[in-house]
């Protein structure tokens, strides 16, 4: 949409076929000196007489009396590359290569500057052994040029997009989506939340028309006629390239020439509270800047934030930025580097929900067509290098925007008809990825947290660790209104999750992501106890040793949560109980128990809790949780327990 206007969401064109070389092109200069190719009398009048209405900006008419002159001589071709330069002119870019063919087919020595602008459209249109031809005669001509950085990537793009159509498969199939969603003249950018459930995309009505955000909801495996998303995000100004969080409830859009903005397209935050988002803001600097801003795309814990801007300190036209959410302020923005972005253009970012791979559009590295999509995935805090996803994901169409579910088969992009670098078209598509295009599947539990007193639904701060390493990993908030919540996790992990909020006890648990997928996602409903006598909390991230009180290093985040419960409430004294299952004596087991309550103490402790708000106990297996009659029964008795015993007033 940019070649409508500079202020919108999508990609920028590269207009290589209209812009390039056009100064080494001649157009109409004075024929009387000029010795033409025809012995056509005719053909010789009426091209003179279109270089007279040329001279008067007549175009049209111009080109009426070449067409002719070639008429009168299929032959003459100082004729067609009159007629390819004046269209190129006035950007008729699809004339432009007909008439410039027409040239190449008919000059005994095709300048080179044709042949080389021809080489670029014909790539453009997917015509891959012509653009080849074309540009190995070029290159006879200028071999020099072989080096320069845009003939070496279209010379490396003919290898790869020649290479991929001979081996191309039918192992992906591009299906359009229901007419729900394509109801209007255009869509695309679509982002689309973890489960599947809900796409959120930009519409217009009418090519030039004003750009909105619009939702479809999946119900009963079918989706729902997209609509607005809000009155409060959609106005008559440009909205859209929109990403949702995992859970759909926090939103970040781009809105340009309006809303206070500091640049040409700024980014927006809102959040969704029970049904209703709230009113936008700004994200401000350092987010935005003078420069254009779009594009935005979220981790799943909302945290993260990825984008694309032409601002200063890029290695191209645009690129990609990244920028986190630290203690509620955005971080200064910092360039994803050479990794990722090139001289060129990088564009339309997509972070999937397992944190680590990365999509995107780009037209600088090589690739079937202008814009194609890549993928590359973050180790530690570098980025591999980017693999292009191929035919037939990848044409000779601009493709962008590409966005994939949590679970990792299925993907949704935009697929575009053009004309002379008019967007006339544009659908959403749905395709099921190859094994070797996926990215790792992300899990993700759901549930509920309420007032264990009242039920009454609570907001409550989330977080998970990753007990390997005791990292935090994950950390959200449960909605205020319906206290709903997400937890996006990576698989194959040993987690501990904590919820918490001020006034109540915290409450944890410990489970693995091995088995679970975006698909089926496991729910675990929280209630949350307020502090007072007589409550108790079972500390279950609390590890140790077999037949031993030795605290295991993974038990670091549970005791760091415990602690701060304590500081927190200055005011409450607690006793540490031990217990152990049946198996043993019951010496050995109360000598255990009492000694891994101890244990817990002598942590806390030197942590900087006063001894006088603690004491421990060992109860060995005398107050079970379940029936010692199977091992995860087992494991559940074997526990360190809080239990408040007073709250001063």
């Amino acid at each position: 949409m940019e070649n409508i206007s500079s202020n919108t969401q999508v990609h920028g064109y590269t207009l290589k076929g209209v812009l390039f070389l056009i100064g080494t092109i001649i157009l109409f200069g004075s024929t009387n000196a000029q010795v033409l190719s025809t012995e056509n009398k005719k053909a010789k009048k009426l091209y003179e007489k279109a270089d007279k209405k040329y001279r008067d900006r007549d175009f049209d008419s111009a080109l009426d009396l070449l067409e002719e002159s070639v008429k009168e001589d299929p032959t003459f071709f100082e004729a067609y590359i009159r007629m390819g330069s004046l269209y190129n002119a006035i950007g008729e870019e699809d004339s432009v290569y007909s008439k410039f063919q027409s040239y190449i087919e008919t000059a005994p020595d095709p300048i080179a500057s044709v042949l080389e602008k021809q080489a670029f459209m014909a790539f453009d249109r997917g015509e891959y052994a012509r653009s080849k031809d074309y540009l190995n005669q070029f290159l006879d001509k200028v071999p020099e040029r072989g080096e320069n950085f845009d003939i070496d990537l279209l010379s490396r793009s003919l290898e790869f997009a020649i290479d991929q159509l001979a081996n191309s498969t039918d192992s992906i199939t591009v299906s359009l989506l229901p007419k729900e969603i394509n109801r209007f003249r255009l869509q695309y950018l679509p982002s689309v939340t973890i489960d599947d459930a809900s796409i959120f995309f930009t519409k217009r009505d009418d090519v030039r028309g004003d750009e909105d955000i619009v939702v479809s909801y999946k119900k009963d495996g079918k989706w729902l006629p997209a609509q607005s998303v809000s009155s409060r995000i959609n106005t008559p100004l440009n909205e859209g390239a929109c990403t949702v969080s995992a859970d759909g409830r926090t939103m970040i859009f781009t809105s340009c020439d309006g809303r206070n903005s500091l640049g040409s397209c700024d980014l927006y935050i809102t959040n969704k509270i029970g049904d209703t988002w709230t009113h936008p803001k700004n994200l401000g600097k350092p987010v935005n800047s003078l420069y254009w801003e779009s594009q935005p795309s979220l981790s799943a814990d909302g945290k993260t934030l990825y984008f694309a801007s032409n601002r200063r300190g890029g290695f191209g036209g645009r690129d990609i930025w990244v920028t986190k959410n630290e203690n509620g302020q955005w971080s200064v923005p910092e360039n994803l580097g050479k990794d990722i972005n090139t001289r060129k253009d990088e564009t339309t970012p997509f972070i999937h929900s397992n944190g680590v791979s990365l999509y995107f559009s780009g037209n600088g590295y090589p690739g079937m067509g202008g814009y194609d999509l890549y993928r590359s995935e973050k180790k530690d805090s570098t980025w591999s290098k980017p693999k292009n996803l191929g035919y037939p994901i990848n044409t000779f169409r601009d493709e962008v925007s590409i966005v994939i579910i949590g679970e990792g088969s299925k993907a949704y992009y935009a697929k575009e008809e053009q004309k002379n670098y008019e967007i006339l078209d544009s659908k959403l598509v749905a395709i099921r990825l190859p094994e070797e295009l996926r990215p790792k599947s992300a899990s993700y539990l759901i549930g509920v947290v309420k007032d264990a007193s009242t039920g009454e639904p609570l907001s409550a701060d989330i977080q998970v660790v990753d007990l390997s390493n005791n990292t935090l990993i994950y950390e959200n908030t449960s909605d205020s209104v319906s206290g709903q919540y997400y937890m996006v996790l990576p698989v194959g992990l040993d987690l501990a999750g904590y919820v918490k909020k001020k006034g109540y006890l915290y409450s944890d648990f410990h489970f693995k992501t091995d088995s679970n997928t975006a698909l089926k996602p496991d729910t675990i409903n929280i209630e949350l106890n307020p502090v007072k006598e007589g409550e108790t909390l079972v500390l279950k991230n609390i590890y140790f040793e077999l037949d031993s009180h030795e605290i295991n290093e993974r038990s670091e985040s549970e005791l760091i949560n415990a602690f701060t419960l304590l500081k927190e409430n200055p005011n409450i004294t607690v006793e540490i109980a031990g217990h152990t299952d049946d198996t043993g004596t019951r010496s050995y087991n109360q000598s255990l128990s009492e000694k891994r309550a101890k244990a817990v103490f002598d942590a806390l402790v030197s942590k900087g809790i006063d001894e006088g708000r603690l004491m421990y106990k060992g109860y060995a297996d005398t107050q079970p949780l379940q029936p010692n009659s199977s091992e995860i029964n087992r494991q559940s008795n074997r526990r360190i327990e809080f239990r408040v015993l007073r709250v001063k007033q």
